[in-house]
């Protein structure tokens, strides 16, 4: 004879974790552990210098492709560069909206800003897209 009991339904919860190891990019190390808007900002730095589709361990819809933004000139280039960062961090369920984008030329790059608005408040980012 089964033994007889129900299984309770548990709800399971997809949210993203608010805490993470705190990474020093210039000198290849990890910290202490970081929390809320510190996490989230270092998660969106991570997301917008991950290539998209290049590691098999990230699911297609995590990083970002700036495909051939550079080849057909710098107005259309800031379209594809805005386009792609917005495409990249809308997947994060924590980020609500990216806007008031702002681009600077370089030579071979882009320098970009833009706030996030987020369930944990605003952040500002400002990065340096490469043309390689």
């Amino acid at each position: 004879m089964l033994p007889s009991s129900t299984i309770n339904e548990t709800e399971i919860s997809e949210k993203k974790s608010n805490k993470a190891f705190e990474i020093d990019f210039e000198n290849k190390k990890l910290g202490g552990i970081i929390d809320s808007r510190d996490a989230l900002k270092q998660a969106i730095h991570i997301a917008l210098i991950t290539k998209r589709y290049k590691y098999p361990v990230f699911s297609h819809s995590y990083g970002t492709d700036y495909g051939d933004a550079f080849e057909e000139g710098y107005m259309k280039a800031m379209g594809k560069v805005k386009n792609a960062i917005c495409d990249s961090l809308l997947c994060d369920d924590r980020i609500i909206a990216v806007e008031d984008f702002e681009f600077e030329r370089k030579v071979g790059k882009m320098a970009v800003s833009f706030r996030v608005v987020t369930n944990l408040g605003d952040i500002e980012i400002a990065e340096v897209i490469d043309n390689g």
